[in-house]
């Protein structure tokens, strides 16, 4: 479950942007309690009409000693009249001695033309993909992009985005739940008023045939994601809740990295 918080942030760690080139990292910190579990770093540089995204998470404290992850990836994308949407995403995940890759290349009309993956899907497990599936579909980056310039201009989250990364086609679903203000639990934290919003999934291909949420009945307040402006800056995700089996496992903008 850990591992789905740090994945998360590599998809949420991005801002609205303005129209010269500029170089930005942020860091966030994955823990359960008081154990360190991964760290997530983003680097982003935007351009007027484009923007190329590099992510990185690892694992790190007890867990990277007993069971090392790491992941990547690298996105470039085109703003349009109808918002930012992808070029390419390049994932790769690194898990014991299992490493797993995907490498996705859109057209102009936002679906897919060109993909490869390694290992292929493995039918017994996962359901299948089809052709119909990668048609009108944004990767993670060009959908939270989206949802962050409609933060900004209405302060509301709720929206939903159809979703494919190479591996997995899904539809997001973000809802605002409301207002809370933070306080400092860990240092570096940010505190202040945030917006909360409850974050779903619907499976749609390439999912595990008998997943862990089997519905968004069954995703009520599962994963939580808070949005504010740290440091005056745009809004961001500052903060990230995913309820599993083991407790309660949080996902923290590290302001002192900024």
């Amino acid at each position: 479950m850990w591992q789905l918080v740090a994945t998360f942030l590599i998809f949420v760690v991005v801002g609205d942007v303005s129209a010269s080139y500029k170089s930005t990292t942020l860091v966030y910190n994955v823990s359960w309690g008081n154990i360190s579990l991964a760290k997530s770093q983003l680097d982003y540089e935007f351009g007027e009409d484009d923007a190329r995204i590099s992510a990185h998470v690892a694992s790190k404290g007890v867990i990277a000693f007993f069971r090392g992850f790491r992941s990547r990836s690298i996105a470039e994308l085109v703003r349009k009249d109808t918002g930012w949407a992808p070029k390419t995403l390049l994932m790769e995940r690194i898990s014991g001695r299992e490493v797993v890759n995907s490498n996705v290349i859109w057209d102009d009309t936002s679906s897919v033309v060109s993909e490869t993956r390694v290992p292929e899907l493995d039918l017994t497990e996962v359901h299948p993909l089809d052709d119909r599936m990668k048609v009108n579909v944004l990767d993670p980056y060009s959908a939270v992009l989206r949802l962050l310039n409609q933060i900004e201009k209405t302060g509301d989250c709720t929206s939903s985005y159809e979703i494919y990364d190479g591996r997995r086609r899904s539809r997001i679903y973000f809802e605002k739940i409301g207002k809370i203000v933070l306080e400092q639990d860990r240092p570096g934290v940010f505190t202040g008023s945030a917006m909360v919003c409850d974050v779903k999934f619907d499976p749609i291909g390439g999912h595990r045939i008998n997943p862990k949420w089997r519905s968004n009945k069954d995703q009520n307040g599962r994963v939580k994601v808070f949005f504010a402006r740290p440091l005056e800056s745009q809004v961001m995700p500052v903060r990230i809740e995913v309820k599993s089996w083991i407790g309660k496992i949080i996902g923290r903008l590290d302001l002192r990295q900024m």
